[in-house]
């Protein structure tokens, strides 16, 4: 989700799909962008900052309202203010000139998260990924528990059904709540866990999303099989 800070305290935008507060690093020097919209060619860059270093140190710092992609590659910023950091002098540029070597990609694709993104908009953000040759396990995993996730609505109430069927047939209910109550925690443990281990890439991504969910689904139905005989 979007913070005003992100955007230097002024409108928030409405579509997540554009990135905010993105970080690139072109060799020494980085470049930060409050937001980028538009994709391939017509990437847009709004308040760029350019942090231009020299074997570590930093030398200059270029701000501009914004910056938009080169035909040829790099970017190029107009009305750009420009800090000498070592004679501490403030100049204004016309244009300025910068990442010869940074792609669009970098910046749409900076930050990337399963959390903030629809299932159709996370599933592009996979395809660009997986086409620039990037990792996409821990978003994959995310696409497929956007499916898983929200069926646990279902699931508590069959592993509540421990609880509620076996109350005619033995009684023990607080001992029968007990286990309704520790099968639906577990779940949530086993659920975490497994979209853990499928962002670390110790699980495929659809057994981190699927397995917990089937796993306590076939408990469930094996309790209420059994309680009822």
């Amino acid at each position: 989700m979007y913070k005003r800070q992100d955007v230097d305290y002024g409108p928030v935008p409405k579509s997540i799909a554009n990135p905010a507060n993105v970080w690139v690093r072109d060799g020494d020097d980085i470049v930060h962008a409050d937001l980028v919209s538009g994709t391939g060619t017509a990437v847009k860059l709004t308040g760029v900052t350019v942090y231009d270093r020299d074997g570590g140190e930093l030398r200059r710092v270029f701000k501009a309202p914004s910056a938009a992609i080169k035909p040829g590659g790099g970017w190029t910023a107009v009305g750009t203010t420009m800090f000498d950091v070592v004679s501490g002098n403030e100049l204004k540029v016309a244009h300025y000139e910068f990442g010869a070597h940074v792609t669009a990609e970098q910046f749409t694709l900076a930050s990337v998260s399963a959390d903030e993104r629809s299932l159709t908009d996370l599933g592009t953000a996979v395809d660009e990924l997986e086409s620039a040759g990037r990792p996409t396990g821990p978003l994959e995993t995310g696409w497929w528990h956007k499916l898983s996730g929200p069926l646990s609505s279902v699931l508590m109430p069959l592993l509540a059904g421990v609880a509620a069927f076996g109350l005619a047939r033995s009684g023990q209910l607080f001992v029968r709540a007990i286990i309704g109550m520790a099968l639906g925690f577990a779940y949530f443990v086993a659920d975490n866990f497994a979209v853990a281990m499928g962002n670390l890439g110790a699980y495929p991504p659809f057994l981190a999303a699927w397995a917990p969910f089937l796993l306590f689904l076939l408990i469930g139905e094996t309790v209420l099989i059994r309680t009822e005989e």
